[in-house]
């Protein structure tokens, strides 16, 4: 099965946690038991029979990235994992480091092994020939070779004392670590000066390296001493590793600085996220890494390739799915929140920042989980003097996307949201009625559409029932004119979960919306890896709830 949830045991005892506050228990530290998602092949099968640990998992995932026929050799009909996944698949190793056997643990550090490290990194990552003089500048340190496939472009057209390509990338993380630490106000990347090798100084460092070959456009891991369980905490340090040339064989791209910039945006935001928290959820770290590329390099639209797996295409799926492209196709979800929530008047404008501030695993943060936070940094925002809640602004959302063009920056170029249903209404059949179930933090459209027979001063009324109000319904109804305007309203749901709204369905409408919303948030089994949702892995409690409307001329 695509996408399976990959669960490890339990780490610790006093670790899952099913309600209240979900910081570090004491005397432990916490591991997010979920792994990044995969196919359910044979690595996975010898986990979940217990055969392999999850260290042990993890260090085989990894290494089938860069050298599959290995691992297959071992355990038979592996798939390779999506090479766009590496920084999380580096993650979920080098948070499990203790708990491998010293063997392990001598192979696993191999793999982790920086560039510089050379023969010590057995999966061609490593340099084969001493490094140049690395290129630093105020906050970075380029590293780079002069020879051998990893070499970048040689060229030096701006007469300089290293090649242009190795300034511009030098230039590109410069500029990207203005954009997001300076101008966006995020936390800066933690200072790798503890670390074995620290790349020459406390800067953050960033090596070029031949990665098009393994399908890889960049990733950061981390190597910072305090990955040790004796830390209690989770803010870390990070280094990067970008390619040395994006050539056009390799990646597609006539212009090579736009891969290297959207992949640099991306990728220096999770060393960013590594310095709030390491280990959290994995569509978080990677949705709000794509929006990045969105914030930092408006003109490039890069990140526009995963609107088939975002809830504009996918709107039954659920937003804080971690598996496939749904963890990058989730990043409109944050372009919809920053603009929506842009304009008012908050302790911390910037409402993703508000999300990471929350979800902050470090020693003064609070340390929690991604709907967590964001349902807090939601919380805390005031709108016409009423205090908003997450649950309203998710089912706005999908009003957003029924109809991008007139709530986006950029919608017009954005896919208008998938809809699971259209019926016509008569005269001879002037009503219609719909079940359907929705799981936590999805969305369901159908539109309603005028048919033969009906007045010309024609209303509808829509009437919902949905689950008890505390499980998240929500319901939305737009009217579109055939001018091609619209206008939205909202379904008041009482505590049972019931409602209606009256709206126009004359001669001027072309369609009417019905949305019907899942909002929940709540979830047991926190930590413990049996979904591959938020909260670690927790249990979604509002899943496969009914919803009925009825839609009726009047």
């Amino acid at each position: 099965m695509d996408g399976a949830a990959i669960a490890s045991p339990r780490v610790r005892d006093g670790e899952q946690a099913s309600s209240g506050r979900l910081g570090p228990p004491p005397g432990a530290k916490r591991l997010p038991n979920l792994l990044v998602p995969q196919r359910d092949d044979a690595l996975t099968r010898a986990l979940r029979e217990g055969r392999i640990s999850a260290g042990r998992y993890a260090l085989e995932r990894l290494h089938s990235l860069f050298d599959l026929e290995e691992v297959r050799s071992r355990f038979g009909s592996v798939a390779r994992p999506d090479p766009r996944s590496a920084t999380l698949l580096m993650r979920d190793l080098v948070v499990r480091l203790d708990r491998l056997t010293p063997a392990e643990r001598t192979r696993a550090r191999r793999i982790l092994a920086r560039p510089t490290d050379g023969m010590s990194d057995p999966l061609d990552d490593g340099y084969d020939v001493e490094e140049e003089t690395p290129l630093c500048s105020t906050h970075t340190c380029v590293h780079y070779v002069g020879s051998t496939d990893d070499a970048p472009p040689p060229e030096d057209v701006t007469g300089g004392t290293e090649p242009d390509y190795v300034e511009a990338v030098s230039a590109v993380v410069e500029d990207i670590w203005d954009a997001e630490v300076g101008t966006l106000g995020y936390r800066a990347p933690k200072s790798d000066a503890t670390s074995d090798n620290d790349g020459g100084s406390a800067l953050l460092d960033v090596y070029l390296v031949d990665i098009g070959g393994d399908g890889l456009y960049g990733y950061c891991a981390s190597d910072d001493p305090n990955l040790d369980p004796s830390y209690q905490y989770w803010d870390m340090s990070a280094y990067c590793v970008l390619d040395n040339d994006y050539d056009i064989s390799q990646y597609g791209y006539p212009d090579p600085m736009d891969p290297l910039r959207v992949t640099a945006a991306h990728e220096f935001f999770h060393a960013i996220q590594f310095a709030y928290d390491i280990g959290e959820d994995a569509w978080l770290m990677e949705s709000t890494a794509t929006w990045m590329e969105e914030r930092v390099y408006d003109d490039i639209n890069d990140n526009r390739q995963y609107f088939s797996t975002s809830p504009l295409a996918q709107p039954l799926i659920p937003l804080d799915q971690s598996s496939g492209f749904r963890v990058y196709g989730a990043w409109i979800f944050w372009q919809f929140l920053t603009e929506y929530l842009g304009g008012t008047s908050a302790p911390d404008p910037h409402i993703v920042r508000a999300v990471w501030r929350r979800a902050d695993g470090s020693p003064t943060g609070q340390d929690m989980y991604s709907t967590e936070a964001l349902s807090a940094a939601v919380g805390a925002r005031t709108i016409g003097g009423t205090r908003w809640r997450l649950r309203w602004a998710f089912a706005d959302f999908a009003v957003w996307n029924a109809r991008p063009g007139k709530y986006y920056d950029e919608g017009g170029a954005y896919p208008t949201a998938a809809v699971a249903k259209t019926t016509t209404l008569t005269r001879a059949a002037p009503a219609r009625t719909s079940t359907a179930k929705l799981d936590h933090l999805t969305n369901r459209f159908v539109v309603v559409r005028r048919g033969a027979g009906l007045k010309t001063t024609a209303r509808l009324r829509v009437t919902v029932d949905g689950p008890g109000y505390g499980t998240g319904p929500e319901a939305r109804v737009i009217v579109v004119r055939k001018s091609g305007t619209s206008s939205y309203r909202k379904v008041d749901l009482g505590s049972a979960g019931n409602g209606a709204a009256t709206v126009a369905f004359g001669a001027t409408v072309a369609r009417v919306v019905v949305i019907m919303t899942n909002a929940s948030t709540r979830y047991t089994n926190c930590y413990s890896g049996v979904t591959s949702f938020a909260c670690f892995g927790g249990r979604p409690v509002d899943q496969n709830r009914s919803y009925t409307f009825r839609a009726g001329v009047v």
